[in-house]
């Protein structure tokens, strides 16, 4: 997987994880009031979410390494505001006051830097 696909599949398990948190919610409360005969299923579905939340955690985690080893400091607020907090093009240029068309550049040249480094991709990172 090259540092584009693995930066997009980071981005796609940040918004699994907020669906899982929300899933996780919705089963405390359905167990909360849900009869004792029935709540060993929900208690294994909130077992399974809860891994599934820890792998998704540490993906993102690997992902925050990659970003830190980017040196450029407008290239990792790129990839952040990207791939973390998963904003759109038009936002992260306002945010960053420059034009979309730039803020395209910078994550384009902040690719190439990771995939020099051998970082996003799985690689490790020191």
């Amino acid at each position: 997987m090259n540092v584009r696909e693995h930066m997009k599949e980071i981005r796609r398990s940040r918004v699994r994880l907020e669906a899982l948190t929300e899933r996780r919610g919705r089963c405390a409360q359905m167990k909360a009031f849900h009869s004792e005969g029935g709540s060993d299923a929900l208690e294994r579905l909130q077992r399974e979410i809860d891994r599934r939340i820890d792998a998704v955690a540490e993906q993102t985690l690997a992902m925050e390494r990659s970003i830190d080893a980017v040196k450029d400091v407008n290239q990792r607020e790129v990839l952040r505001y990207r791939y973390l907090n998963g904003w759109d093009w038009r936002e992260i240029a306002r945010r960053m006051n420059y034009s979309t068309d730039w803020v395209k550049h910078i994550h384009s040249q902040a690719l190439k830097a990771m995939e020099v480094r051998g970082t996003g991709n799985g690689a490790n990172t020191t």
